[in-house]
């Protein structure tokens, strides 16, 4: 067993809290998330509880929709909770509402070699300005999701075996896909089965990449988005709606999200990542999907990796930071990653929990063991302190070219007018037209 697999957070009387790091009152924990979530983070909480006697941990549970939102307000009236869950990209935005742990993690030995434990480029991904301002608990990859159904489906209506992907397939077996995928069932002119659901931008990233297009460069201040492999990628996307009609349009799928438009075998390939499986347990799906890699293209093939990560608030000092800190050692240990496991909302930070991943997801073959798999080579994309505005623009103008009629952009359109946005300007060099054309 490595060393590091076999380091747990003791309760020898080093690491007992003594009275003199008691709090009073109970450490305030900020997190999102549905129900699943709310279970496993209950779960963890209820572990510290039983190991840190006279700690106390009180759960602050919001939505996602609105938690950036809550904690923003929170941060203005300096009324933030003590340890908060954050996502790795809005984080160079708040980083300076948060404790900086490079010291910590340095000067404290168990937890240095948990965090010579974590998955390739977690740690990476909490830090802003090279100063680590919270530490990675879960992550993961966003993958493509298939409806064995709607697979099936479309193999009786073709009369020939319609396969799932296997892990090296094209961007143009994709497109082949898709549109083997695409039925319309009874004749009478209208789909009744999609073969993708189009994602939006971030989903849709990973595509970008396979195309040979990239943001920004890789030290995160260039403008990269222009040129052939730019257009590439606009018109791919724009191509699955209109030239090919393998994704249904807004109004095709009225009340419906990505979500439930694949579990009702509406389209039968969706993006979605490892916290998808728990909304399909115990559904008609369950044990009928499967899940494949991003198509390769001329930039190859890499899914975007994504951490979610605890972090102090600068607000919380003396006896609570110090209980804040133990909250944060006990998440990247042992028992609570194996609580991330067995939930199967993430992929635990620990590579030594990874098989315990795979394990609770079903074992080697399984949506887990891809998951696991594909995180092994899968990219970052580096945030900005302007990452929601800059996230709105592409959004924009990425779907721009899925509009109708007059209002509907060209790929360089779209690419040159987003280079023209003043978030993009500003914020990096190199930032320019891609084409001389122009719609008013």
């Amino acid at each position: 067993m490595p060393l590091v697999a076999g380091l747990v957070w003791t309760l020898t009387p080093a690491f007992r809290p003594s009275a003199a790091t008691l709090t009073s009152e109970p450490l305030r924990f900020s997190y999102w998330g549905g129900v699943d979530d709310h279970r496993m983070w209950s779960e963890i909480v209820d572990g510290f509880h039983a190991s840190q006697p006279g700690l106390r941990v009180r759960g602050e549970w919001l939505p996602l929709s609105g938690y950036s939102v809550k904690l923003s307000q929170q941060f203005i009236g300096r009324t933030a909770p003590d340890i908060i869950l954050f996502q790795d990209e809005p984080l160079p935005r708040y980083a300076r509402e948060f404790v900086e742990l490079t010291r910590w993690v340095q000067t404290d030995p168990i937890v240095q070699a948990i965090c010579d434990d974590f998955q390739p480029g977690a740690r990476e991904a909490l830090q802003v300005e090279s100063q680590l301002r919270g530490v990675p608990v879960m992550g993961g990859v966003t993958l493509i999701y298939c409806n064995l159904a709607a697979f099936r489906r479309a193999a009786d209506f073709h009369g020939r075996p319609i396969l799932k992907p296997g892990p090296m397939w094209t961007l143009d077996e994709f497109v082949l896909l898709c549109r083997d995928l695409t039925l319309d069932l009874n004749g009478d002119g209208r789909t009744d089965q999609y073969g993708f659901f189009q994602p939006h931008w971030v989903y849709y990233l990973p595509f970008a990449w396979s195309c040979g297009a990239s943001l920004t460069d890789e030290s995160g201040s260039t403008w990269a988005l222009a040129g052939a492999p730019a257009e590439r990628a606009f018109a791919l996307y724009a191509d699955l709606r209109h030239r090919w009609i393998v994704t249904p349009s807004p109004g095709d799928y009225a009340g419906q999200n990505s979500d439930t438009a694949f579990l009702s075998g509406r389209v039968a390939m969706c993006v979605n990542g490892p916290w998808f499986q728990t909304f399909l347990a115990g559904t008609a799906l369950e044990g009928d999907y499967a899940v494949a890699p991003i198509p390769a293209g001329p930039g190859g093939s890499a899914s975007r990796a994504t951490w979610d990560g605890l972090c102090i608030y600068r607000g919380c000092e003396g006896e609570r930071a110090a209980g804040a800190r133990r909250f944060l050692a006990y998440a990247l240990g042992e028992a609570a990653q194996t609580v991330v496991a067995r939930h199967q909302r993430a992929i635990p930070v620990r590579r030594s929990c990874g098989a315990a991943f795979v394990e609770f997801g079903g074992g080697a073959g399984s949506p887990a063991d891809v998951f696991l798999n594909e995180l092994a080579r899968a990219r970052m994309q580096r945030a900005t302190p302007d990452w929601v505005e800059m996230s709105r623009c592409v959004s924009r103008h990425l779907t721009s070219v899925l509009l109708e009629g007059d209002a509907r952009r060209s790929p360089s359109e779209a690419i040159s007018a987003l280079a023209r946005e003043r978030v993009i300007r500003e914020r990096f060099s190199g930032a320019r037209d891609s084409s001389t054309r122009e719609k008013p």
